[in-house]
Formats: C-alpha cells, structure tokens, sequence
C-alpha cells in the first residue's frame, strides 16, 4: 500500500522524454515516486493510506533555487536600496551585529517564503559573502531552514576582501570581538563541512566562496592557491563548488587550475566573460546561474542566449532576498523571457519548456543531484509542487499547461508543496512549523540587532521620489 496517492491531476515530469500526463495520478512510498502515469491508461490505482484529488490541476517537480544570500531576508530595501551603501551596512550587520537567533531565524524565514513559492531545495551562501569566522551562523540557519521541510544546500568558502575583517559572538548583549584573517576561512570552511554533513538527510553543507578566479586585490599566487584549496575541499568533502565569477575568472581558473572546471563548479552572474572565455565554458562540465533581476545583471549583461547556443549549461535563479528581490522563481521566469527576448529583439527566444527545465532538472544537475530531484519519475525523491489553477488568469487551464504556468503563475499560486514524501505546505499553510511564530520571531529578532546597529539612516531614502538616487 502506498503512503500516499495524487490522482486527476495534470502531471507535467520535465523528464528527458518531456510526459505529460493530462488525467494523471503520482504514488508516493517513504520519500519517493513508485509510480506515476496517466489514470486512462491504468485500470485500476493502487491503494494508498491518504489520498488527494487534484481536481485537474497541475503538479510538476520542485523547483530548484541554486543560489540565494543567507541572511538577506532581514536586510531588504535598507538604505534605499543604493547598492554600495547596501554592501557594507549588511555586510557589518552579518559580522558585528548578528547572533545565533538572527541566522536562525532568517534561516526559518527564507525557508518559508521559498517553500511558499514552490522551491523545494534551496542554496544559500551564508552572508553577502560568506562569515567565516565561526560555523555557528551557517549552522544556525541551516538548522532553521530544515525546520520548514525545504531541502537546503548552505554554503560556505573564503569571503571576499577586505582582510582582515572584525567579528562578534555575542552572549546575550554582551559579545566577544575577534580579528578574521583568510587562514581562519579555510579553517572554517573546512569545520563546517566536517561537522555538517552527513546529520539531517535534507541539509547540506557544500564550499561557496564569495568569488573564484582573478579576484581582485590579491596576488596571482594567492588566487592560485585560493582557487586549489576550495577545489580540494569540495573534493575531499564530495561536495559542489558555488561561487560568484566575473570577467576574466574563467580564464583564469583555465589557465592555473583547469581540474576545477570539470566539476560540479556553478558560477552566478556570469557577466563580462570574453569570447575565449565561452569557448572555455563550452568545453567544460561548468553552470552558469543567472540572476535576470540582479544587480549585477543590470549593471553588466550575462550572454545568456550566446551561451545556450554554444552548449553552456545555464540555470536560471533568483538571488534573493535583498536589497530588492525575493525568492519568487516564477518571476525570474518570465524575467528571463522578457529581456533575453528584448535584447535580441526576438519573440521567439527560451520557450516555456526549456525555462521550466532551467528552474528543476538544469540547476539539480549542476548540483550533481539530478538523479534524486529536478524531474517526477519513478525512483526519485517525491519532492513535487501543485499549482492552484482555479483562478481568473490560469483559467482554462487545460491546453498548453507548461506554457500556461510560465507565462502566467506566480509563487503565491502554489498550494501544495511535497518533500521526501511529507506534505510540507496544504492549503498555503505550512503543516510543520508555525508561520505566525515565524513571522513574529523574524519581527523581534529584526529589531533587536537594528538597535545593536545603532543607525537609523538606513531606514531613510531621500531619493525615494526622485529620478535617480
């Protein structure tokens, strides 16, 4: 007997073959699909401890978010949004501000609002880039994530300059302030990965340094040396690389260390690469995870549609959630379309489909978890979303649903989010956890470390009317 049995529902798989079951059911076991089809073709469903009538709407994979900020969902719209003055307020409220509660709590918080726009699993770099002066932070949200249900990635690696940074650990309001140099980053690097993996079956601790390549303000030696230790962590630790790279990374790395092109290396934003730079990245197993709302998409264009047809492997992601974004992929969706779409003045640009898969199957590959997650079929992980489609702009429903759901769904139209098995989100209502006390803990714990902050210009934005900030 199954645990559980989804019938009358439009199954949308994004397998290889790319099925579509209109009058479909899914049979859950344990934490994986049994079975799945189309009802039609199946004289009799097997028998199931629950069952849920999809009523006809569609139910299709979880989608896959493989880069986002911890700590970001407590840092939204501060200062304006002015990215410079953005970067260094977060940046000392992640390392002299923050306490255990704080990483918890957003841990929680972005978790919910992911889980509640129908991402499934979720990479987070622990800071603006990573605080690695402790594990504690990514331990903390790493622990709050989980308790939503969601499958997390946290990351961790060498932060960007500047070095040596000053951090706290507080005790209550008293704390302990302590100098960071990059030595203490790889040693906490290496701790988290030792100390994280292997305890929670849907939390995982894989190496993301702020940036990898020719970065800026060190020596040749050291980025050499840099890029080679994050490298021989992931591989000792059996874990992905993600990290931020720009142009004239990738031919760096190419150029010193080619091996760590040919991993499970993902590389967000992606902007500035040269020609020879693609033709690089063509060669080589690499993503790319691309941000359309992001700032550094705005300032400085990623080739996406260059890339695709050169055979570079790209997955589509949010980056949220601050300064001014959030965590809603089906938005990035239609994002992607628009601009790629404007700026090659060329309608016919990243069908439906092939944006759906760069939101489950693309970012699980780059993640070397495509043979648990990203598509429904037999075997795999049940980690599947349902959209409710009884509503003005989804309805009729029916015909062209991929197309349908892309064009026109948006995160809130979510209302059933399975993981491993469990129904995570009914009615989009959490079932694990209480969201009220979510959302009122995340308000506390907001104000607490913005007293600690002391600064009250953050809230203001002297611009807000203008043309320009």
């Amino acid at each position: 007997m199954l645990d559980l049995l989804l019938k009358n529902g439009v199954i949308i798989t994004v397998d290889r073959e790319h099925h579509i079951y209109t009058h479909g059911y899914i049979g859950i076991q344990d934490d994986r699909i049994a079975c799945l089809g189309d009802m039609d073709d199946t004289p009799e469903l097997p028998d199931a401890k629950t069952v849920i009538d999809l009523e006809g709407k569609p139910v299709l994979p979880g989608l896959v978010d493989g880069h986002g900020h911890a700590g970001h969902g407590m840092t939204r719209s501060i200062c304006g949004n002015s990215a410079d003055d953005w970067e260094s307020a977060a940046e000392s409220i992640y390392y002299m501000y923050s306490d255990e509660d704080f990483w918890y709590t957003e841990g929680a918080l972005s978790a919910m609002e992911r889980l509640k726009f129908g991402v499934t699993t979720a990479v987070s770099m622990v800071g603006n880039t990573p605080r690695v002066d402790d594990i504690w932070p990514i331990r903390a949200h790493m622990q709050g994530s989980l308790i939503t249900g969601i499958r997390q990635y946290s990351g961790i690696g060498t932060a960007n300059e500047p070095w040596p940074k000053t951090a706290r650990t507080y005790h209550g309001e008293t704390y302990d302030e302590y100098t960071v140099t990059p030595d203490k980053a790889l040693q906490t690097t290496e701790e988290a990965l030792k100390q994280l993996n292997g305890r929670h079956p849907r939390g995982t601790c894989i190496v993301a340094p702020g940036r990898m390549g020719k970065r800026p303000g060190y020596s040749i030696e050291d980025n050499i040396l840099h890029n080679r230790r994050m490298y021989e962590l992931a591989c000792m630790y059996d874990q992905p690389i993600h990290t931020h790279a720009y142009g004239g990374d990738v031919a760096f790395l190419n150029e010193h260390t080619p091996e760590v092109l040919d991993w499970h290396l993902s590389l967000t934003h992606s902007t500035g690469y040269s020609e020879a730079e693609l033709d690089i990245l063509a060669k080589s197993n690499t993503y790319v995870f691309h941000g359309p709302t992001t700032y550094s998409h705005i300032i400085r264009r990623c080739p996406v549609t260059k890339m695709l047809e050169r055979g570079i492997h790209v997955a589509v992601i949010t980056d949220g959630s601050a300064p001014d974004r959030s965590f809603d992929l089906w938005r990035d969706m239609k994002n992607v379309q628009i601009l790629q779409r404007y700026e090659h003045s060329d309608y016919s640009l990243l069908p439906c489909g092939k944006v759906l898969e760069m939101v489950t199957i693309e970012p699980a590959r780059a993640l070397g978890i495509d043979h648990l997650v990203g598509s429904l079929e037999t075997g795999k992980k049940a980690d599947l979303i349902r959209i409710n489609t009884k509503q003005p702009h989804l309805t009729p429903f029916i015909h062209m649903p991929v197309e349908r759901l892309v064009q026109f769904a948006m995160g809130q139209d979510v209302d059933l989010v399975i993981t491993d098995g469990k129904i995570r989100m009914q009615g989009r209502t959490l079932t694990d956890v209480s969201e009220e006390k979510i959302l009122q803990d995340a308000e506390e714990v907001f104000e607490r470390t913005m007293k600690r902050f002391g600064r009250t210009d953050i809230f203001e934005d002297p611009g807000l009317y203008d043309l320009r900030h």
